[in-house]
This record gives C-alpha cells, sequence and structure tokens, in this order.
C-alpha cells in the first residue's frame, strides 16, 4: 500500500531540488533520488510496523 501519491511526491522534490538549484533530470541527482527515497520508504515502514505492534497490545477501545 502507497501512502502517497508518487508522481505528486515526485513533481514536489523535483521542485524543491531546481528551487535548490539542481537538475533533477541529471542523472547523479536522480541516482541520489532513488537511494533517499528508498532509505525513507524502509525508515516509514520500520516505524509503521513498530506502531502496529504497540497498537496490537491494547484491546479494541482500550486506546480511548
Amino acid at each position: 500500500m502507497k501512502m502517497f501519491d508518487e508522481k505528486e511526491v515526485t513533481a514536489d522534490l523535483d521542485g524543491r531540488l531546481r528551487e535548490a538549484g539542481l537538475d533533477p533530470s541529471d542523472a547523479v541527482v536522480q541516482t541520489v533520488k532513488t537511494i533517499v527515497s528508498a532509505y525513507y520508504a524502509e525508515r516509514t515502514a520500520e516505524v509503521l510496523t513498530r506502531v502496529r505492534e504497540l497498537l496490537d497490545k491494547f484491546g479494541p477501545g482500550e486506546l480511548h
């Protein structure tokens, strides 16, 4: 399941790169984007897994 629209995220990131004076179509920039995106996807998945594990310790209605 994807939490964010990939096209929207890419457009936003490319705009930020342009504002910083970087060309989003440059091969090195694309490689860095791929590495950083994979890293944050993995970290986000870890956080969501931990949250799910914590929530699973409580029964329905116990958190309210």
